[in-house]
């Protein structure tokens, strides 16, 4: 279950927009959602669920602080309770080469594996329009280096990448991306890109035009055919998301945007 929400996390923080893009003008903002269990899909042991998210991002004038925690409580049908708790905080490049990353996990209430190290990806190589090779190493729990093949991407640029597609009407993406959330956070991520909306119900300020997502994650080796996890959501063109759905297979969380909170972009970086 810990592996559930740690792909969760994964994937949300995949939409932590940032860089100085352009024609990209995203948000930096924390945005608050509450969890509700998904009533009437999976094959789920749980009755309820009660919790939330909160993702935030935060300009630091080289790059983007990113920071996200999804927890919750659930109630099982044979009776008694469980409970999740993932947090994520990270540091991207406004190069989109360079990245640090810490996760921690808490099942119920125990402190469970702690991965933290950075990553880095070489310059692009001629002709290829992409990012060389590189490597993610990791300091905690145990020193270990991760191979990143050409073409690998950061959260980032994918959020990048993502509102690029959606504006030219592109339906259908994918990319390498490596999120920083364990050894095997190197996944393939297909997204499939519906058609865009004048945005309603939110501030101005928070987008003009939204786009309903969803995003299938693969293992990277293209071993399995199946995804090891699906997310869905409305993303506005300044990268706030709604209507969060979190498909496990055996059940589906849904998280409902409760609360944004715009930040400054930093100032006085010279």
């Amino acid at each position: 279950m810990k592996t559930l929400a740690l792909a969760a996390l994964a994937a949300l923080a995949a939409f932590a927009p940032g860089g100085a893009f352009a024609g990209v003008d995203l948000l930096p903002h924390r945005a608050a959602y509450r969890l509700t269990l998904q009533d009437g899909e999976g094959r789920s042991r749980l009755s309820d669920v009660r919790g939330g998210i909160v993702m935030e991002l935060r300009d630091s004038c080289e790059g983007w602080i990113s920071r996200q925690q999804l927890a919750f409580v659930a109630d099982l049908d044979e009776g008694g309770q469980v409970s999740y708790d993932v947090r994520f905080s990270g540091w991207e490049a406004d190069d989109r080469r360079a990245m640090r990353f810490l996760t921690r996990s808490f099942d119920d209430g125990k402190e469970g594996t702690t991965y933290q190290g950075q990553a880095s990806l070489g310059g692009e190589e001629e002709g290829s329009g992409g990012n060389g090779a590189g490597e993610a190493v990791f300091s905690k729990p145990d020193r270990l280096t991760v191979a990143l093949p050409a073409d690998t991407i950061f959260p980032n640029e994918h959020m990048r990448r993502l509102i690029e597609h959606a504006r030219a009407g592109a339906f259908v993406f994918s990319s390498k991306v490596f999120d920083g959330t364990g050894p095997d956070a190197l996944n393939t991520i297909t997204a499939v890109i519906g058609r865009s909306e004048a945005a309603a119900g939110t501030e101005p300020a928070y987008g003009a035009t939204t786009w309903p997502v969803s995003l299938a994650y693969y293992a990277a080796d293209g071993g399995d055919d199946l995804p090891s996890f699906e997310i869905s959501f409305d993303m506005t063109d300044r990268g706030v998301l709604s209507n969060l759905k979190l498909n496990y297979g055996d059940f589906t969380l849904k998280g409902t945007l409760e609360k944004v909170e715009p930040f400054e972009k930093a100032a006085n970086c010279g």
